[in-house]
Formats: structure tokens, sequence, C-alpha cells
């Protein structure tokens, strides 16, 4: 079985309510500046954005990604990945075969001369392999990072292993697959057949550019003898000392790496821009153009001179632009906001740009305990919603329905055939006859005293669970609040039932929320089909210590909520799913709703790997499960073959849709309406307002 990958460029995504950028130009004086802003706080945790392997802060990512550039791969505004021929001059891929008989496939990367860091030092094979060490070390690890970066090149077990003492015995301190080829030249091997087949075996070779200094201090060297590349002794520098009867041993590089992210003046930067001044009291950024920068993968330089990041309240936000103090409000969703943006447009002196979100929010089922662990408890809560009234009024008319993981803006739906593939999906529009069928049709036929349910008299629905489905979970399971308390699973004779109660938790101060309160708490509609659920309200945190089930989040060590409700994105075109539904208990962890699909039992992937779509179909007698077909899509799909792909995809979508692990609830279209002298603020699902000010300018 292949190993999972921490750092899935898709997945399991998990964000935030949508957050406002506001962009804002000195009007008056008509300076060659722009003001961006966010909702959410700069920490100026700038350096390294995916350190602690979890979703940065959107505002510390937005400076990021204008001070940080030259990474050997970049996106376009359709997300998909380029070459970024600016900083390679040249690049080789090549099968070769692995020490345990596999097959790798290397890359082999050679830099352009010539480019500079801000401070005008040389970009060297150092700038890109300092990070790939560092980050896969156990130095790392101790800083608070999941050390991972290196994870899909060949050797990385055994480099992650070494201390800086147990050289032999599965550690080393050679990063085999990671080598340093010459001064500007650098080889990455891709570890088959863990990561290799892979579709996007491409994107392992974008790699970014850091200041060595910046990652490693001033007195560590990257080395290769010609096995592999290694950090000088020094990288490993400790002390030990005995705390609680253990030996604890205290790496000196683990806090340069936590100082260094934080550490806005003391090295050079390799983005567009670099940063001029940090206010902490302020909460503002103030970044200069970097004359050094080449420019990104299209040659494209910045032209406005200085870009200040900072908070800004929302409410404030409509008397900001008319007043002339910000230039730009950027996310514009739903009715109200987008109808007073687009009168301001109507009016003159503005533009807008709008497109449809690369991803919709949601409701998320937990799949292994509970009712929401059967497939036609999660169609019957989905048939109960009617989804296109509820996203009409909470988008105000400005947003549409997806019928599954996926966006109408990702290359793959359109090669799938587009709408009309869609067509081809159950959209589960509301109807209680349905609802109470698809219960009828699980077994949700007897009332809590193991007697046939009496349609008439009505009431909660149970259903007798099998010896299989008897867990101590499901044993255990009640209802929560004070109106759910009374109802848990039962035990009549030697069978239990279990009540047809779920248990929602939502975040505080959230609009959808509050919109979903009035189709699934206290709903005739619900009490109707024999179903209640349950309000929790909570913080984010909590919500995702239950999504997570970790105790350092707020989760209690028993699973308890089977529904929730968040939003998820794609951030490119890379769609890869693997892992989210293993049944294998090892990547239980990993899986975003914890379901595990009956047909991936009896034709299990990990038995039956390596067949193109068409034989896995014919061999599996046309039912492939989410595991096979999540993992059939990247790894048995050829680099490039995009029909091939597309098959993959359809049949997952296809199957999902049938599962019902998530309920849809609306897609987005976002508006940015801007001051019309601000020139190219072109936005779009992919490029978010800090990526599209480097192709902007004031005038």
């Amino acid at each position: 079985m292949k190993k999972y990958r921490a750092a899935r460029l898709v997945g399991l995504c998990l964000t935030l309510p949508t957050m406002l950028s506001v962009v804002g130009c000195g009007e008056k004086k008509r300076e060659n500046k722009v003001i961006l802003g966010n909702i959410t706080e700069l920490s100026g945790d700038f350096r390294f954005s995916a350190f602690e392997g979890s979703n940065p802060g959107a505002a510390d990512l937005d400076v990021f990604s204008l001070t940080n550039g030259y990474s050997t791969m970049e996106t376009d505004k359709n997300g998909t990945y380029h070459w970024n021929g600016t900083v390679v001059k040249s690049h080789t891929e090549e099968e070769i075969a692995g020490a345990d008989g596999s097959t790798d496939y290397k890359l082999t990367i050679e830099l352009k001369e010539g480019l500079k860091l801000s401070d005008g030092s040389p970009v060297t094979a150092d700038n890109y392999l300092a990070y790939i060490l560092a980050c896969s070390s156990v130095v790392a690890t101790q800083a608070g990072s999941p050390a991972m970066a290196g994870q899909a090149y060949v050797g990385y077990d055994a480099f992650r292993a070494y201390d800086g003492k147990n050289e032999g015995a599965g550690a080393t301190r050679i990063f085999s697959g990671v080598r340093k080829e010459g001064e500007r030249k650098f080889s990455l091997t891709i570890d088959g057949p863990d990561y290799y087949p892979y579709y996007y075996v491409d994107i392992y070779g974008g790699v970014s550019c850091y200041p060595v200094t910046a990652v490693l201090g001033e007195d560590v060297e990257i080395k290769d003898d010609g096995q592999g590349c290694y950090l000088s002794n020094n990288w490993y520098a400790s002390e030990s000392k005995t705390e609680g009867g253990k030996q604890v041993t205290t790496y000196h590089k683990a806090a340069h790496l936590n100082s260094a992210r934080y550490d806005t003046s003391s090295y050079p930067y390799s983005g567009p821009y670099k940063l001029a001044e940090w206010d902490k009291t302020t909460n503002t950024a103030t970044l200069k153009i970097n004359e050094y920068y080449e420019g990104n993968f299209e040659g494209q330089k910045p032209r406005i001179e200085t870009v200040v990041y900072t908070k800004v309240v929302s409410e404030t936000q409509f008397d900001q632009l008319k007043s002339g103090a910000v230039d730009v409000l950027a996310g514009l969703t739903g009715g109200d906001d987008v109808n007073k943006g687009l009168s301001l447009v109507k009016e003159g002196g503005y533009k807008e740009t709008h497109y449809d979100r690369a991803g919709y929010g949601k409701i998320q089922f937990e799949c292994d305990f509970g009712p929401t662990m059967f497939a036609e408890v999660r169609r019957a809560v989905s048939y109960l919603l009617n989804k296109n009234e509820f996203a009409s009024t909470f988008t105000g008319g400005y947003g549409s329905l997806v019928y599954g993981p996926y966006s109408r803006n990702l290359d793959v739906f359109k090669t799938a055939g587009g709408k009309d593939f869609e067509e081809s999906l159950n959209k589960y529009e509301f109807s209680t006859g349905s609802a109470k069928q698809s219960l009828i049709d699980g077994g949700w036929v007897y009332r809590a005293d193991g007697s046939a349910y009496d349609e008439a008299a009505g009431g909660i629905r149970y259903k007798k669970l099998s010896s299989a489905e008897a867990t101590k979970e499901n044993i255990a399971y009640k209802g929560v609040t004070s109106e759910g308390a009374a109802y848990r699973t039962v035990k009549v004779g030697n069978d239990y039932y279990m009540p047809l109660v779920i248990n929602w938790f939502c975040t505080e101060n959230n609009p959808v929320s509050d919109l979903l309160t009035t189709y699934y708490v206290g709903s005739n509609n619900l009490s109707g089909v024999g179903m209640l659920v349950t309000k929790t309200v909570g913080s984010f945190t909590q919500l995702m210590g239950e999504i997570y089930r970790s105790t350092a989040y707020g989760y209690s060590g028993t699973p308890t909520y089977g529904m929730l409700n968040l939003a998820t994105g794609f951030t490119s075109e890379i769609y890869d799913y693997s892992y989210n539904w293993s049944v294998d208990p090892a990547y239980f962890g990993y899986s975003a709703c914890k379901l595990f699909d009956p047909y991936d039992y009896t034709f299990a992937y990990k038995d039956h790997s390596g067949l193109d779509y068409d034989a896995a179909v014919e061999s599996g007698g046309n039912k492939l499960g989410m595991d096979y077909l999540s993992m059939g899509m990247v790894y048995s799909a050829q680099k490039g073959n995009k029909e091939e792909f597309a098959k993959w995809w359809k049949a997952y979508i296809t199957r999902w849709n049938s599962l019902v692990p998530e309920i849809p609830l609306y897609s987005n279209i976002y508006y940015d309406v801007y001051n019309a002298k601000l020139k190219g603020m072109e936005t779009t699902p992919f490029r978010g307002v800090a990526e599209t000010v480097l192709y902007c300018s004031v005038g």
C-alpha cells in the first residue's frame, strides 16, 4: 500500500468562512501605492507559510506570496502548473530503477544564471535544497513542523530518522534522493512505488526558493559527496538533560527555525516585493518592489512601487470605497453586498470582475458511527433540504449549486463532459417522500421497544443494529442537548436499536448555520419522517477537533457529532483525494469523512492496483469503491492522459454522489469592485488579489 502523502495538494481542504480582502490605492496624491487588507490579522509569520503543515492565516499567506517567488513551478490564472522559465534553464525527467526493484522518477533541474535575492546575493541550488533538507529532519519536528517537505523523495525515511548520532540501522544523515549536482543544478528522485507512478508527478519538482541562512542559520552547509545531500554536523547540535525520568534532547537549530519565521529584517526575499517595515502595533506591513526580481513564470514584474497590507473592518468597506480610502473591495458575495457594489459600478467611476468560487459550502458527515454512518440516512438528510432555495437565499441569487466535490472551473470537469455529465448526477431535490423511502430502505422501521414503526403515530424512528454495527460507539450513542437527550441506543432482548437522532455541531456567528437551523432544527419536515437533528454551537477550533478527533482542539475523546458544516475549496487544477477513503485502519486519521465503502472490501486497491480504468471496471464487476477510484485516478492514469483521468474522475464523482459523504450547499459568485483608476485587477478563482497585484498598475 502506498504511503499517505501528508502534503497532499488537494483532499481535506478545510477553510474558515470566506474572508474579505480590501485593496486601496493612494487616491489624493495618486501615489504608486496599493493597500491590501484582510479581516484576519497579520501575525508576522511571513517566511515559511507551510511550516506547521496546516492552513496559514489568510493575511500572512498574502504577504508570503508577495515576498516569496522564483519557485521552479508556478500556477497560471486558471490554476494550471507551469515550469517557471524565468528561473529554470532546463529540466529533465526520467524513469530509473529503484533499489527495491521498483521504478523511481528522477527530475533534474538547472537554474538560470544571474538570479538574485533582494539583497543582491546570487540564487543557487542551495536556496531550493535548504528547506527540503531542514524540514525533513528531526530538528524541524522539534520546532513544530511535521517535517515532511521531502517525503516523496527516495531516502526520506532514513534521513528523517537520523538524530545526529544514530548513523546506521535505518537512519542516515544522507538524503539519497536529493542531490546537489552543481552550483545551480540539483535533482530530486521520486520514490516508487509509494509516489510514482503518479498522474501529477511533475509537481514534485515544484520547489520554492528560500534564503539559505533564514532556514539553516549562518553556520550550516549543504554538502553532497556523490551519494546524496546532507547537512553539516552543526545542524544537529544539541544538549540533553533528564526531565521526569526521561532523557530529553534539545536541538539548538529548532529555536532558530522558529525565530526565523518571524524575522522580517535579517534575511532577503525572493519574491516581487521585500518587506520594508512591519509595525506590530498597527498590524501593518509595508512592502517595496524588489529591484532584483526577474519576474514570474510569465516574466511579469511588479509595477506598483509600494504595497501596504493591514487589517480592515468589513463593516466600513463601502464607506471606504466611496470616500477614496480604498480602491478595491474583493470577494463580495451575498445579495446585499453585491448589489451595493454593482450600484457603484452603475453610477460610474468603478469597475467589477466576477467569477465562480472554486469551492463550496457544505454539510459534512462523520460516517463511522451513529445514524450518519448509513448512506440511507445521509441521503434522507439531503432530500430534506431545499438546496435551490437555500443557495438562492444565502447568496442573494449570486451563486449556484454543485452536486459533488468539484468546481466547474476545473479543467477535468470540462473534459468529463461538463454540464452534460452534471445532469447525470442525483440532485436530491427536496422531497419528504423520497427521504422517508430512503429511511425505510435503510431499515429505520422500528420504535424504541423493537416493535414496527407506526407511520400514523409518528415519533422517532429506530434501526436494529447488526452485530457488526453494534460497536461500542453505537451502543453508547445518544442525542445531545435537552431535546435530544431522551433518545439513546436501547437494548431489547439481545438486539440494539439506534434512534434517528443526528447531533449537529456548527460554529458561532455563522450565517450558514443560522439558515440551516430553519431547515433542520424543529422542522416539521423532519418530524414528519421520524428524524431529529440536535444543534450544538461552538468555535471553529472545536469543529476542527471533532473532524480531526484531536483533544488538543477540544475533542472529548468520544465521537459525538455526526453532522458539521464548513467549506472547502480548490487552490489549483490538482485533483487528488487519495487516502481519504482507505479501508486500512492505518490511514483512518486521514479520512475526511471516515467513510468506508463496502465495494472497497470486495475489490481492494491494494490487491488490484495497476489496472487502467476499463480493466478495473471489468475486474471489479463494475463496483469500484471510493478508495479504489480515488487511488486509481492519480496512480493508474498516466501523466498527461486527460481522457483516462477523466474516466476515473467521473466514476469517482458519481460514486461520491451516491454515498453522500457531504451535502454541497452553495457555490458563491464572487465580485471584486474597484476604482477604475486601478488597471489590471483581473482576479480569478485561482488567482487572488495579492497574486493579481503583480499584474496591476495605478494610473
